[in-house]
């Protein structure tokens, strides 16, 4: 029994003694656990960086040049704007004419009894004083349909207004003449009737745009050498013969001259022995080109006037011979015009297209029998 007790005794003692020691004042081993974070070295990828794009390079912007007169156009220039045709006289007491020197244009056409008169395209350019305006012929209404334009005129006779208006309904053309809208129109003082009514061309385009005439056009364009080019003989002109003067026979007071002036790189014009002026103040005219075309010319049976005068018609299409100035030389070839919305083009004798100098034209339509003579 006591055995027993003692063996009892000592298996509670070890007992005892393995309690004591995991529960009391014993160092307890360190836990195995994770290192700290600035013990471990974090590898760590380098990003690689994007590409760099390669730039867009920004396009140049295509030149813009105006159809009728082959000068370099602002971007936002409006080019399809319709050009304004303005029926001038070439009366002696019509002279200076005003806004001359502001067309890109200008036609010199015979009408009744040989006079001349004037029709200026105003496209590129606006004048605030045009006139004299006069009334308007048939030779106009193949210039103003042909340029997709809009007339400018006091009047007309009843056979032109109605071949007029037709055209309108066909889509070709206006005519914002003082007989359809009044309000561009004005009389000055200075001038004796039927000289004294004028026009302005901003005037004038809001008569268009109530015509409803606001609508972008396709203006046909002639055809030009490039801005800055120095070789007086490029776009046809190899052949060019001198031409420092010419005289175009029209009748009497109305025979024109033209004279190289090569300070100005242009032609200066004179009637009796009067340079051409405009009447705003800004100096004589100067026509890069100088055109006259042969073409036939026929008296019609309209009347034109208290006097019993008959009215003239022209053959526009087609085509015939031609003189082209330039540069001071001059180059005689052919005029070519398919059709009553095409443009003129010029040809020398073996049909080589002729260019003309960036500017301002003159252009002129003379009877099959007279001819151009012109000195080196």
């Amino acid at each position: 029994m006591t055995s027993k007790l003692a063996r009892n005794a000592t298996v509670v003692l070890f007992i005892s003694t393995i309690v004591a020691t995991s529960c009391g004042g014993g160092q307890a081993p360190a836990a195995a656990g994770s290192p700290s974070p600035s013990a471990v070295a974090v590898a760590t990828a380098t990003p690689t960086p994007p590409p760099t794009p390669t730039p867009t390079p920004t396009p140049t912007p295509t030149p813009k040049f105006w159809p009728l007169t082959g000068l370099l156009a602002a971007a936002d220039a409006p080019l399809g704007r319709r050009p304004l045709n303005v029926r001038l006289p070439d009366d002696p007491n019509a002279r200076p004419q005003y806004g001359l020197n502001t067309a890109d244009i200008v036609f010199e056409m015979i009408v009744e009894g040989g006079v001349t008169r004037f029709s200026a395209i105003f496209h590129s350019k606006d004048a605030d004083v045009v006139g004299p305006v006069r009334s308007y012929r048939f030779s106009d209404l193949h210039i103003t349909q042909m340029l997709r334009g809009a007339l400018v005129s006091s009047g007309s006779t009843i056979e032109e207004r109605d071949a007029v208006t037709q055209s309108i309904k066909d889509g070709n053309m206006l005519s914002v003449d003082a007989e359809r809208d009044i309000r561009p129109y004005y009389r000055v003082s200075f001038r004796p009737a039927p000289n004294n009514e004028f026009t302005a061309t901003p005037a004038d385009r809001d008569a268009v745009n109530r015509a409803g005439g606001s609508a972008a056009v396709d203006v046909p364009a002639l055809s030009f050498l490039p801005p800055g080019n120095t070789d007086p003989a490029a776009g046809g002109f190899t052949g060019g013969q001198a031409a420092k003067t010419l005289t175009i026979p029209f009748f009497g007071i109305w025979a024109t001259t033209f004279t190289w002036n090569a300070a100005a790189n242009g032609y200066r014009r004179w009637q009796q022995g009067v340079q051409t002026v405009d009447g705003d103040g800004s100096g004589p005219i100067l026509a890069k080109n100088v055109i006259v075309m042969t073409t036939d010319i026929w008296t019609t049976s309209v009347v034109e006037d208290n006097l019993g005068s008959r009215g003239l018609e022209y053959r526009m299409t087609g085509g015939g011979p031609a003189s082209v100035f330039r540069d001071g030389l001059r180059v005689d070839g052919t005029w070519k015009r398919d059709g009553v919305l095409d443009q003129f083009t010029f040809f020398d004798s073996s049909g080589t297209q002729l260019l003309l100098e960036p500017g301002q034209s003159w252009i002129h339509f003379i009877y099959p029998t007279w001819t151009v003579t012109s000195t080196p």
